[in-house]
């Protein structure tokens, strides 16, 4: 009798969880109302590996819901966190598809400056929000949208490159002593539905204020969030006066107390090891953001509640180029090239979406990798 061989099979989706997360769903599983908060990361085109994902979390794993859900985004992931508040409100909306497509055909002349990419990350959001986009979000009955957006100060925000320039060096070297650092030059600020603030503990470790979203501040908010530093224009005014940029230099990968006092928090990322902020994400293996090369990762005691839905090292090497998408496509392929490659990775993440659905939580959660 030939004994059976054990399949080399390996899962395209990895599952991580801090400690309460992981307890609970080792002994319960994990359900749609179990999860009170979701998270967008930073990520520029790297949340790309993450579409079929936010699909089958929008169509069907959060079907039907009206309990409170608590979305926070900064930068890519805020405007991915939109797309759930809208499609959530209306099943037929399919505002995810639309700004899948806007985002992957964005093109820009050879030397684009920090105003046309600006000008194009807005007809992006225009796309997002068309129609009444808005008024949708901002009065949506259970999904609390938030987002982080970076309020510069000093250098960091003049109008002047050279001195922006020299201002965020000065922060990365900064930086790499201590994060508390950033408190020199920059100020989190989180934009809110209008009197439903997002529920954490007091974010004492860098300045942070709150400010209520608006019909009139909503779309240069989001637009702000993704502003990428030095390659796009600071935008101005959001939140008060000031020049306002990406919500990733405070926030890239997150590093805050986010424990809902009921339930979790699910948090679809592209690396097993979140960089906590955006002068941090340089210490990890460009190639490979799932191998660790410097250690600054979150503590635990914030991850308590989390659970990481991050595809496996496998799944990104058989991606095309094997990498995860980047925004140094636009310089290392044509339009058509790049355009290609992006939506072969959109149509890859669909392994992840299925395995999602067959999933066995309580057999395939891990602890941190960190």
């Amino acid at each position: 009798m030939t004994q059976s061989r054990k399949s080399d099979f390996s899962p395209p989706l990895k599952v991580y969880a801090g400690k309460e997360a992981l307890e609970h769903i080792q002994q319960n599983g994990l359900c749609a109302d179990d999860i009170a908060m979701l998270l967008g990361a930073s990520s520029g085109p790297k949340w790309l590996t993450l579409q079929a994902i936010d699909e089958f979390l929008i169509n069907d794993f959060f079907k039907g819901r009206s309990k409170p859900l608590h979305l926070l985004g900064t930068s890519a992931g805020a405007w991915r966190m939109a797309t759930y508040a809208l499609d959530l409100a209306n099943s037929n909306e399919n505002s995810h598809q639309r700004f899948t497509q806007a985002y992957i055909n964005q093109c820009y002349s050879a030397k684009p400056s920090p105003q046309e990419i600006l000008d194009k990350c807005r007809s992006i959001i225009k796309e997002l929000l068309q129609g009444e986009g808005t008024d949708t979000i901002l009065n949506h009955p259970f999904a609390h949208y938030n987002i982080i957006t970076s309020q510069c100060r000093g250098l960091t925000s003049s109008t002047n490159k050279a001195a922006k320039v020299l201002g965020f060096g000065i922060a990365s070297l900064l930086n790499a002593l201590s994060r508390k650092s950033l408190a020199t030059q920059f100020t989190r600020v989180v934009m809110h539905q209008p009197s439903k603030p997002i529920p954490t503990k007091p974010l004492n470790d860098l300045p942070t204020r709150y400010h209520p979203f608006s019909a009139e501040n909503f779309e240069d908010a989001i637009l702000s969030t993704g502003s990428i530093p030095i390659l796009i224009k600071g935008v101005e005014n959001v939140a008060g006066k000031g020049v306002y940029q990406d919500g990733g230099i405070t926030d890239y990968g997150f590093d805050l107390p986010l424990l809902p006092e009921k339930g979790f928090v699910l948090y679809p990322h592209f690396s097993k090891f979140p960089a906590p902020g955006w002068f941090d994400k340089s210490w990890f293996n460009k190639n490979s953001p799932t191998k660790k090369c410097v250690k600054r990762t979150p503590s635990h005691q914030n991850y308590a509640k989390t659970i990481m839905l991050v595809p496996s090292d496998d799944f990104i090497a058989n991606l095309p180029n094997g990498k995860i998408p980047d925004r140094h496509d636009f310089l290392n392929f044509s339009d058509e090239e790049r355009i290609a490659n992006w939506t072969a990775c959109v149509k890859a993440t669909q392994l992840l979406a299925d395995d999602l659905k067959t999933m066995d939580w309580s057999k395939r959660v891990e602890a941190l990798p960190w």
